[in-house]
């Protein structure tokens, strides 16, 4: 293009008043621009006309600040710091428990606001200094560690053990027994407290007190009578967890023992009862192990189906908890003071079944019988696993009777029993096989469950402690060599395995009967006791092997009474097939006592 046309068109341009709006656009663009740089500089830096502690930091990066803060603030004067409680002390200085000033905190709330917030937020934050010079004044602090390590030292000195309330039943069923401890106070410091403390007084002008917690209270007489009270209401009470065929008893005092005084109760200690509970119910599932000659049918092993169990603890808790509060609630001399509740068990079958074993029709069990032998001597329990085990997986053909004394066999120091005490012509004696009755017992009530026809069953002279542990009076059964036997027979189509167990630490054993079920249920209805006659006074009977003069009491004294029951069978369509009544004529029964003698 020609100069002459340049010169042109610039005029023209001129003319039209166009380089104001230009140069407007030009100053916007530099301020924008300006303001987009200060925004970037001030996101990594301090804005200008800023202080800390009187120190200039603006313009400096956070790092640098840190720099010059460290370099640049005066060392702080140390000064005596002791905390105290009831005229127990411990002191340091302000050196030694590392206090410092604590800019590094500014520093970071700095530069949070320098990104944080809306976008006018930051823009405020960054033109303030711009108008104001910005001071900032940084707190003082203690080493955390440091000042924790003071104060447990004066922990240690000034906390004594405290003792919580709590009741005691010393003899069940007896409320004259009940002991209320009424506690007794500790003390420990309350650390995090007294931290706060400490930092809300940098330095300290005078002694400072630490914050005390009691560990544990102590209660009022009031409150003494009113635990005693609220104690009362559990003598003679009692819970039972159930799972299927296992009853778990928590008798009186142990129920008083979970009591928090002056109310509500010990959660840790009901915790404790059911991990203990989870401890004896918790298993794997097991497979059925049947192994016999099919010709001889003598069994080689056998090992019952068994669901694996996993109690629900939690639940279990508060289970408890509320059984606790419904017998709290319940009145003395209630029907209800005795109550039972269903455990949360979660069941896995084993992969297998019993059927699969056997071509005998062992498919599943139709009977159930336990008993408990608490208080048993170290002989009795022998002759209880020894018995049993002779007895247990024994096979009964269809139609066929069994003999328990037979199939037992011969009982005596040759074949294994050891010397315990049997009752014999109506009379306590030395004997081989103390014990025995125990298992021949349990073997009735597993045949009763079953709904079998019992052929022989005779009961003992009189009350045995160990079979009304968890039955009433009358279901047991008593064998001696000769006719006292017990006998059924296998009344149903197929054969029936009798299977036991004895657990010589908990003191509890089972059997059961294993067959085909033909649909059969048996119910123990209309029980009765009558003929009351108070129990005669206690006995002593020497024994050299006790030092003299020790008493070891090996039975229990019973008075004497007269029961019965009746089993009630039912076909599968629930019509009655048999009612079976069993009577027991109990005599009065003193406690007896082995009493040592000089040799």
């Amino acid at each position: 293009m020609k100069p002459v046309m340049w010169r042109v068109t610039l005029q023209h341009f001129l003319s039209t008043k166009r380089l104001p709006l230009v140069l407007n656009s030009l100053v916007v663009f530099l301020v924008v621009g300006a303001l987009f740089g200060y925004y970037q500089f001030t996101s990594s830096h301090l804005p200008p006309n800023t202080y800390i502690d009187s120190i200039p930091v603006g313009g400096l990066s956070f790092e640098e600040a840190a720099e010059k803060l460290t370099t640049s603030l005066p060392i702080l004067p140390s000064s005596n710091v002791s905390v105290e409680v009831e005229g127990i002390s411990v002191a340091s200085s302000t050196a030694e428990l590392g206090m410092t000033y604590q800019f590094q905190a500014i520093l970071t709330q700095l530069q949070q606001q320098s990104v944080e917030g809306s976008l006018l937020d930051q823009l405020i934050w960054r033109i303030k200094p711009l108008l104001s010079a910005q001071h900032y004044q940084a707190a003082l602090a203690y080493d955390p560690e440091k000042t924790n390590r003071l104060l447990e030292l004066l922990n240690q000195k000034v906390t004594y053990q405290g003792a919580t309330p709590s009741a005691k039943l010393v003899v069940s069923g007896n409320a004259n027994s009940l002991e209320i401890f009424p506690g007794q106070k500790g003390r420990a410091i309350d650390l995090a407290a007294t931290q706060a403390v400490l930092s809300a007084q940098i330095p300290p002008v005078a002694t400072l007190l630490a914050v005390v917690a009691s560990t544990s209270g102590e209660l009022t007489e009031a409150e003494v009578a009113q635990s005693l009270e609220r104690a009362k209401k559990f003598v003679g009470k009692s819970i039972t967890f159930t799972f299927e065929n296992q009853a778990y008893l928590i008798a009186d005092k142990q129920l008083i023992s979970y009591l928090a005084l002056p109310d509500g109760y010990d959660l840790n200690l009901i915790a404790t009862k059911v991990v203990t509970l989870a401890a004896e119910i918790n298993r794997d599932p097991q497979e059925p192990v049947f192994e016999y000659n099919p010709d001889t049918l003598q069994i080689a092993a056998f090992s019952a189906p068994r669901d694996g169990q996993k109690l629900n603890e939690q639940a279990t808790i508060i289970q408890l908890q509320q059984a606790l509060q419904d017998l709290e609630a319940t009145l003395t001399g209630s029907e209800a003071e005795n109550q039972s509740y269903e455990l949360l068990v979660a069941t896995t079958p084993p992969t297998k079944s019993l059927g699969e074993t056997n071509r005998l029709g062992i498919q599943e069990r139709i009977g159930f019988g336990d008993s408990h032998y608490d208080h048993s001597i170290p002989n009795r329990i022998h002759n209880v696993g020894l018995t049993t085990s002779r007895v247990s997986d024994t096979l009964v053909a269809p139609g066929a009777e069994f003999s328990f004394n037979k199939t037992l066999g011969d009982v005596s120091a040759e074949t294994g029993f050891r010397s315990a005490y049997v009752i014999k012509n109506g009379q306590t004696a030395l004997g081989d096989g103390g014990g025995v009755c125990q298992v021949s017992t349990t073997v009735f009530r597993s045949v009763l469950n079953a709904g079998l026809k019992v052929t022989r069953r005779i009961p003992h002279s009189y009350r045995v402690s160990y079979y009304e542990l968890d039955k009433k009076p009358g279901v047991d059964a008593t064998v001696y060599a000769g006719n006292t036997d017990f006998r059924f027979v296998n009344d149903t189509d197929h054969y029936v395995l009798l299977h036991g167990e004895a657990d010589s630490r908990k003191l509890y054993m089972f059997f059961e009967i294993y067959g085909t079920s033909d649909g059969r249920t048996a119910e123990i209805v209309d029980h009765k006791t009558w003929n009351y006659r108070p129990a005669p006074a206690p006995e002593y009977i020497p024994d050299p092997s006790l030092p003299p003069g020790k008493l070891q009491q090996v039975d229990w004294a019973a008075s004497g009474i007269s029961a019965s029951f009746v089993n009630v069978i039912k076909d599968k369509f629930g019509t009655v097939i048999r009612e079976d009544k069993y009577t027991s004529n109990y005599r009065p029964w003193s406690a007896k006592y082995l009493q040592g003698v000089a040799q």
